[in-house]
């Protein structure tokens, strides 16, 4: 089976964009974890910023998998991800490994959405 780079970069497009779904769900259904880390990275007030994040990853999600404004979503994503891996670091000490909850997650999740606003 052979791939294209463009098959690879919608895959990839496709991922990105999904994986904000559960992330999406989890603070519509259990708001109390983000908002319990909100307050710890000192988001404040964290019933705004919940709804803030809640809206800009439901638009991620929307425009990665529907192949709309893709460059700029991407974009706009891997800097909102960013900013998530900062306050990780905030919250977590500066601990990186994943097991202790750091920020490699969302750094790699941000360099993926990098790759797919460059691939487009």
């Amino acid at each position: 089976m052979s791939f294209e780079l463009n098959n690879i970069a919608d895959v990839l497009r496709l991922m990105c964009g999904a994986f904000f779904l559960p992330h999406l769900a989890i603070k519509i259904f259990y708001p109390e974890r983000p908002l319990e880390f909100f307050a710890a990275a000192g988001l404040k007030p964290g019933r705004v910023v919940l709804y803030v994040a809640m809206i800009t990853e439901a638009m991620f999600a929307a425009a990665l998998i529907s192949n709309v404004y893709t460059r700029q979503a991407a974009c706009a994503a891997a800097a909102f991800l960013l900013i998530a891996a900062a306050a990780l670091l905030k919250v977590n000490k500066g601990e990186w490994l994943w097991n202790r909850g750091g920020p490699e997650y969302a750094v790699f999740w941000s360099l993926c959405c990098l790759l797919v606003a460059f691939a487009h």
